[in-house]
């Protein structure tokens, strides 16, 4: 009994480090999301509206820091960036729970995404290189679901709970967990942690790559445009329509989020990723037509079944970001696509609520125009990379493996 106590204890701390990495990218999109609904209650205790700006304000300084990666030639293990980018949200988060001014907590949550911004392409560069498997890029599906598990759940934990502990409560209690994360990853074997500067292969043409590597980070901004923008727009719609608090708001998130996250997921355990183009357009029009009828004066439970065919339109699209599933190759290491692809998805993360506060300031229809056009141009991108241009998601050998 004694012996089955300690073999499962060794396998949960072997799973556990396995997946540090990957629970710190869902911590990372947790805390930057959790105050999506919550700029009534932050505007109130900091009597200012600057705290809006809280999620922009964070994916922005991510952005520049991920991209900062693929430029700073800095030999530090992926352990290094781990310790990092937990060390940032533990700290972040605290400060963050006992912010008195909004200047503070803006300029904690630059901070914080300027200290977690490397890790995303180093979890994605050693997610590929721990492996046996030639055909690597396989393994960056895990990180992407890490990161959607943490964008789709954040919003409404933190709308739901906040009426119950209050926002405070919330960043002390991932703070927290945060510092629990550290000291795993402190107690990790440091060899278990690929470093940084890996070389792919050329596979084919260089210049065709290049061509496509423009649509791919297009791709990933415009997910990330759509994705941040219409959480704000979902919240300021149903404020507006039908006068909802911030906890039903967080349900109006849920609902939003949750069906395309599930969908992705199945299609995934499918394996019926690469049929999703066969009917892209078909999808995609049900995003655009779903966004449409919100346009209508509708009951709260209908408009509450047009947020879920959107959710399972858009996630139908674009199962897993595709765009950071397929990185772009050429003479070139492979954390500089990983990289660079990150700083445009998190650079759509940023601008979006900024141009959806400001289109919302006119009126609530031109920011409605506003996803449609971004689905439209998801539409016609997605086509150009997977149609014509594409190459295969598992394409990219590691060199020596």
């Amino acid at each position: 009994m004694i012996q089955q106590i300690k073999r499962s204890h060794k396998g949960l701390l072997s799973l556990t480090y396995e997946y540090t990495t990957l629970f710190a990218c869902m911590l990372v999109m947790f805390q930057a999301y959790l105050i999506a609904p919550l700029s009534p209650s932050l505007a109130r205790d900091f009597a200012s509206p600057l705290p809006a700006l809280g999620i922009p304000v964070f994916a922005i300084a991510f952005s520049i820091a991920a991209t900062a990666t693929a430029y700073l030639k800095i030999h530090v293990p992926v352990r290094g960036y781990l310790l990092l980018s937990l060390g940032s949200m533990a700290l972040g988060c605290y400060l963050l729970s006992i912010s008195e001014t909004a200047f503070f907590f803006l300029i904690t949550r630059a901070l914080v995404g300027f200290g977690t911004g490397a890790l995303l392409p180093m979890t994605i560069l050693h997610n590929v290189c721990h492996t046996k498997k030639p055909k690597s890029l396989e393994r960056i599906v895990p990180v992407v679901f890490a990161l959607a598990m943490g964008m789709t759940f954040s919003p409404s934990i933190g709308g739901w709970l906040n009426g119950v502990f209050g926002w405070r409560m919330l960043y002390l209690c991932l703070s927290i967990l945060c510092t629990l994360f550290l000291i795993l990853c402190l107690l990790k074997k440091v060899e278990k942690f690929i470093p940084p500067g890996i070389l792919i292969e050329n596979s084919g043409d260089v210049k065709s790559f290049e061509r496509n590597a423009g649509f791919i980070y297009s791709f990933s901004f415009l997910t990330g445009l759509f994705h941040s923008g219409v959480f704000v727009w979902i919240s300021h719609y149903f404020t507006v329509q039908y006068r909802l608090n911030e906890s039903e708001i967080a349900t109006e998130l849920f609902i939003f989020g949750f069906p395309g996250f599930a969908l992705s997921f199945l299609f995934h355990h499918l394996q019926m990723d690469k049929k999703m183009i066969t009917f892209l357009y078909a999808t995609m029009g049900l995003t655009i037509l779903g966004l449409l009828l919100l346009w209508g004066d509708l009951s709260l439970g209908l408009a509450e079944c047009l947020l879920a065919v959107i959710s399972i339109g858009f996630g139908c699209s674009q199962p897993l970001f595709m765009g950071l599933v397929k990185l772009p190759q050429g003479r070139q290491t492979l954390l500089s696509p990983a990289a660079h692809g990150t700083g445009f998805l998190f650079g759509g993360y940023g601008i979006g609520p900024l141009v959806m506060f400001a289109l919302l300031s006119i009126n609530l229809s031109t920011g409605l125009l506003f996803l449609i056009s971004t689905v439209a141009a998801l539409a016609y991108i997605s086509i150009r990379i997977w149609k014509k241009n594409g190459i295969p998601a598992n394409s990219v050998f590691i060199n020596g493996k």
